[in-house]
């Protein structure tokens, strides 16, 4: 019996390792370094901010240091560092606009945003309302339409704000 338990754990585990999937990607280290086509596993959001593995062109599996790593592309999605209140953190690029791009990080269930003007400042973006329309409408300030419709609370959508910003 132990031994039919023992086969049973053995299978699951080995069909569990099988079942991962990797996708393409690159990885961009903090010594700007590039490491191409690799295949990086899939993980969750929130995981995929914390640690990277992948399988290097030789197929040997690496898990490097999420600290080395500035940022990489797994199939379609974008994970990048970016320097929020004094730290460096790892967050998704949503969106990757002419003059502004939207970052998001899943913490604890919910989801937090940071909006950055290209090659510019960077802000958290509140979760209160009200503390939302001020500091977003100060950030945007130069798009008055755009500040006055936050200011207004009649723009309350962050990816529709960021999407507008970008077109005009």
């Amino acid at each position: 019996m132990k031994s039919l338990l023992l086969f049973f754990a053995l299978f699951t585990f080995s069909i569990s390792i099988y079942g991962q999937e990797y996708v393409n990607g690159s990885i961009v280290t903090k010594h700007y370094d590039t490491i191409s086509n690799v295949k990086i596993q899939k993980m969750s959001d929130a995981k995929s901010l914390l640690h990277i593995t992948y399988i290097d062109e030789k197929g040997n599996e690496q898990r490097p240091e999420i600290e080395t790593i500035k940022c990489y592309t797994r199939g379609e999605d974008v994970y990048c560092r970016i320097y929020s209140a004094g730290d460096m953190i790892f967050a998704k690029q949503v969106v990757q606009g002419e003059k502004v791009n939207l970052f998001e990080r899943a913490v604890n269930g919910s989801k937090i945003y940071y909006v950055e003007k290209v090659f510019d400042e960077l802000i958290k973006v509140p979760t209160s309302k009200n503390k939302f329309s001020k500091v977003l409408s100060s950030f945007l300030a130069d798009a008055t339409q755009i500040a006055t419709k936050i200011k207004s609370k009649e723009l309350n959508d962050i990816h529709e704000i960021v999407s507008l910003y970008n077109k005009g």
